[in-house]
């Protein structure tokens, strides 16, 4: 047991955040803007990634797109087995936590054999290499349920992001504005994790989630739901927000938890409907955005009684993954304590999953 009271390696990792943050941001930018060089002007630009890298790369097409890039995020799988047409004129940003993954590496040499450039995004004393620029960003994590290499990606990518020139549309100088602040605010939002306990009591009574989230906050949502699976041994599913209403709430039940991420945002209105929907099936629904959004968000769905929120400082919504991923980090991390399930081990310490483990290569 650590000083804190948490047992877990992940709780450790999900407070050291800002800490990776304030890294990232003072030790990269170097790497950074030789990373964006690289990128402006290419044809389309791919990220890729595999669970917790795929959602990085995912917010990662959002905040490229805000700076003038064609950006397109896909599984290494995908891009290394199903690619698009590609060229040299391209680009590539690989995102690996420990750089030596078989389908991370398998996309690295498909974008070599066409001549396109690579940055890769990795945890320190990671083994990657081939890319013209890797960015090491995050020490590696003892927990199996990253929590810090994906803040770190995220870091690295606003970072690129707002030191690629041309300028994009505004958004870019939005990023670039809201970046130094954020270490700042993620310590803020962390020591109000005591907000979090009801929430994780009423989960693992229950035992259902769904997250949703829309535009750069749909990774957000499913990695939310990675995070409980990885750490709770829970079913849960993570929604791009019209998905959700389209076929998502079908499998609810009343009293299950639906954490809704809602910040300032384009997709806003449609956010009550999401609410009023599921107030009207008795569902429990969470609410994590900035408080304005929120109490917009009540207001066109009636203000119906039960819904629960927690509320983060504002920022430009194209940076509110970075705050909106650590609400529903510590979620995950206190539904296992009162499971009684080691969030850090992948499932290892059982017999069967040491197996499966064993039965295939990463």
């Amino acid at each position: 047991m650590g000083p804190s009271g948490h047992p877990s390696s992940l709780y450790h990792s999900i407070h050291a955040q800002p800490a990776v943050l304030r890294d990232v941001l003072d030790r990269c930018r170097p790497l950074a803007q030789r990373a964006a060089d690289i990128l402006v002007g290419r044809r389309h630009v791919f990220l890729t990634g595999t669970g917790t890298s795929h959602h990085a790369a995912l917010v990662g097409q959002y905040l490229l797109r805000a700076a003038g890039a064609d950006a397109w995020a896909l599984t290494h799988q995908d891009f290394a087995l199903y690619p698009p047409p590609l060229s040299r004129d391209d680009a590539l940003i690989t995102v690996s936590h420990r750089g030596n993954k078989r389908y991370g590496m398998a996309s690295l040499q498909r974008a070599q054999a066409v001549g396109m450039p690579v940055v890769g995004l990795t945890g320190l004393d990671s083994p990657m290499a081939g890319p013209v620029v890797v960015i090491p960003t995050a020490p590696q994590e003892r927990s199996s349920t990253h929590t810090a290499s994906y803040m770190g990606s995220l870091a690295a990518l606003a970072l690129i992001a707002s030191q690629m020139k041309p300028r994009g549309p505004a958004q870019r100088g939005d990023v670039e504005k809201g970046l130094p602040a954020l270490p700042g605010l993620m310590e803020a939002v962390l020591g109000r994790e005591e907000e979090i306990f009801p929430i994780a009591e009423r989960m693992a009574r229950q035992g259902r989630v769904v997250f949703s989230g829309a535009g750069p906050n749909f990774p957000t949502a499913r990695e939310g739901a990675l995070k409980v699976k990885e750490s709770s041994y829970l079913v849960s599913e993570g929604f791009e927000l019209e998905t959700m209403l389209h076929g998502g709430l079908q499998a609810l039940q009343a009293g299950d938890l639906a954490v809704l991420i809602a910040p300032q945002g384009p997709a806003l209105d449609r956010w009550g409907d999401a609410l009023r929907a599921l107030s009207l099936l008795k569902a429990t629904p969470w609410l994590v955005g900035d408080r304005e959004a929120l109490d917009a968000v009540e207001a066109l769905a009636g203000h119906p009684e039960g819904a629960l929120r927690f509320e983060l400082p504002p920022v430009p919504e194209l940076l509110s993954p970075l705050l909106a991923a650590l609400p529903l980090q510590l979620l995950a991390c206190f539904t296992a304590e009162r499971r009684g399930t080691n969030p850090d081990s992948f499932r290892e310490d059982e017999p069967v999953f040491a197996r499966i483990s064993a039965s295939y290569h990463l």
